[in-house]
């Protein structure tokens, strides 16, 4: 854990937006899979962003902050579009395309949740300086 000492807190909330990405993409696979609105790419981007982040916990890059929100930015954008169909057959009351409104969005709010922070993580400090 000595290589976590010297991490701010903006580091820190891009780790739980790892986990909660990890989190919300596992149980989004489990649970909706085998529903229309579910898209691998989603998976694995938001797999991706997580795995970015951890990048940084070993390496001191002044671009790596970005890299999560990035790939964040692109599952949830998918995910979104795969679900535009389902959610406007919600909005007029019709059931041409089917599927899962309500997965669309709940995962869709976890995944904003999860890239907005890697967003505003980017804009803050990863590591303690000394002074």
């Amino acid at each position: 854990m000595k290589i976590l000492k010297n991490k701010t807190t903006g580091f820190y909330i891009g780790l739980v937006a790892a986990v909660l990405a990890i989190i919300s993409s596992l149980i989004f696979t489990i649970t909706n899979s085998s529903d229309r609105t579910f898209s691998i790419i989603t998976v694995i981007f938001m797999v991706l962003g997580a795995l970015a982040q951890v990048f940084n916990i070993f390496f001191d890059y002044k671009f790596s902050p970005i890299i999560p929100a990035i790939l964040y930015s692109v599952g949830v954008s998918m995910h979104f579009n795969v679900g535009l169909e389902t959610l406007s057959d919600v909005w007029n009351g019709v059931n041409y395309i089917g599927g899962n409104a309500n997965a669309v969005i709940i995962y869709g709010i976890l995944f904003m949740i999860v890239t907005i922070a890697a967003i505003v993580t980017s804009f803050m400090e990863q590591r303690k300086t000394l002074d």
